[in-house]
């Protein structure tokens, strides 16, 4: 890697949906770093088909000294229950690094503790899911300052919505500093341009 780009982690895991971060990791692949890694170091099979080799395990993702950790969302059922990110996410806190979870990569952020007292947002709620579903991530979520908004920016924490893939990735790149808001502006106007809808 590079030592003049920021480093930036992508942490993988069965059932994680690649196209929530795609934007994120086009846009910061111009100016940036990227290493991914899985809970064990093993191949990703990524939800789009596309077969991603690992440049290690959570545990070698604690050693990297990265300026933003991504997590996308997805079904963390094989990470959550274990804390299998909590070590990863906790050493890159701790280095200053920002981190950024998209739908139930929030989750997994929170599931380490790290929202705890922050504004975040998710889609863990009963206009979105079950009220089973909600039961069970509530004790996740106790403590963050819950917002209903596309994306919420509290450094060294984003999070944002499913639906929100384009600005989520813009407020990563801002808060890296490898895109102006000016942009980040002109992004998203592409964006809604392309998509002949709302972004």
């Amino acid at each position: 890697m590079n030592a003049q780009r920021p480093r930036v982690v992508v942490l993988l895991y069965p059932g994680c949906i690649f196209f929530e971060i795609a934007a994120a990791v086009e846009l910061l692949a111009r100016s940036c770093d990227l290493a991914y890694f899985t809970p064990d170091g093993a191949l990703h099979a990524a939800s789009n088909g596309a077969r991603i080799a690992a440049d290690g395990s959570y545990a070698d993702a604690a050693a990297v000294d990265a300026r933003c950790v991504l997590v996308p969302g997805g079904d963390p059922d094989s990470i959550i229950d274990a804390g299998s990110a909590n070590a990863c996410l906790c050493a890159a806190h701790g280095r200053g690094a920002l981190l950024a979870g998209i739908c139930a990569g929030s989750l997994v952020i929170a599931r380490a503790g790290l929202l705890r007292g922050r504004r975040a947002t998710h889609n863990y709620t009963l206009e979105h899911t079950t009220a089973d579903v909600v039961a069970c991530t509530a004790p996740i979520y106790d403590g963050i300052l819950f917002e209903r908004a596309d994306v919420v920016v509290d450094p060294p924490c984003i999070t944002a919505q499913h639906w929100a893939p384009a600005p989520f990735a813009t407020a990563v790149a801002q808060q890296l500093g490898v895109m102006s808001a000016a942009e980040a502006a002109q992004y998203l106007q592409r964006q809604r341009f392309s998509h002949g809808a709302a972004v």
